[in-house]
C-alpha cells in the first residue's frame, strides 16, 4: 500500500460495533418502515384503481352524451319542421288540382328527410288513449277510451315522444 493509503485508512475512525439490542431495534425500526411503505403503496394502489374506475365511468358517461346529442340534437330543428308539414297539410286540404299535386310531393319529400333521421308519426286515430302518446283536448260520443278524432299529429323521434298527438277521446 501507498503512504497515502494508509494515511486515510488512520485518518478513518473505526466502526463501533454495535451491540445486539442496538441491531435489534435497527432491525425494528427498518422493518416498521418496510411495513408503512407497504401500506403506502396498497393505499396509493386503491387510490390509482379508483381514479381509474372513476375515468371510466366519465368516459362512459362523455359516449352516452355524445351519442344522445347526436341521436336527439336536431330535436329543436325538426319540431320547427313539423310545423311546416302541419301547414303543407292544411294547404293540400284546401288545394284542388296540379297545384294539390306539387304540395303532396312536397310534404312526401319532407316526410322522407324526417324519416332519415329518425321521426316516425305516432298513429292515433281508432287506438287506445295513451297519456303517453296523446294529449287529450276534447271528449265526445265514441267508443269510451279510444281516440274518435285527431287534431294534430304527434311524432317520435326514435324512442323519444318530440311531439304529442292532440286528440278527441271518447267517451259514452
Amino acid at each position: 500500500m501507498s503512504d497515502e493509503a494508509l494515511t486515510e485508512k488512520k485518518e478513518q475512525p473505526k466502526r463501533k460495533k454495535k451491540t445486539k439490542k442496538e441491531l435489534e431495534a435497527e432491525n425494528e425500526e427498518l422493518r416498521s418502515q418496510i411495513e408503512a411503505a407497504r401500506k403506502e403503496k396498497e393505499e396509493l394502489k386503491e387510490l390509482a384503481m379508483r381514479l381509474q374506475a372513476d375515468f371510466d365511468n366519465y368516459r362512459k358517461r362523455v359516449n352516452r352524451e355524445n351519442e344522445e346529442r347526436e341521436k336527439y340534437g336536431c330535436e329543436k330543428l325538426i319540431v320547427r319542421v313539423l310545423d311546416v308539414v302541419d301547414t303543407l297539410e292544411r294547404a293540400i286540404a284546401h288545394e284542388k288540382g296540379e297545384f294539390r299535386t306539387g304540395l303532396e310531393m312536397i310534404k312526401a319529400q319532407l316526410e322522407t328527410v324526417l324519416a332519415e333521421f329518425g321521426v316516425e308519426p305516432i298513429e292515433a286515430l281508432g287506438k287506445p288513449f295513451d297519456h303517453n302518446l296523446h294529449e287529450a283536448i276534447a271528449t265526445g260520443k265514441g267508443e269510451e277510451g279510444m281516440v274518435i278524432e285527431e287534431f294534430q299529429r304527434g311524432y317520435m323521434l326514435h324512442d323519444r315522444v318530440i311531439r304529442h298527438s292532440k286528440v278527441k277521446v271518447g267517451k259514452n
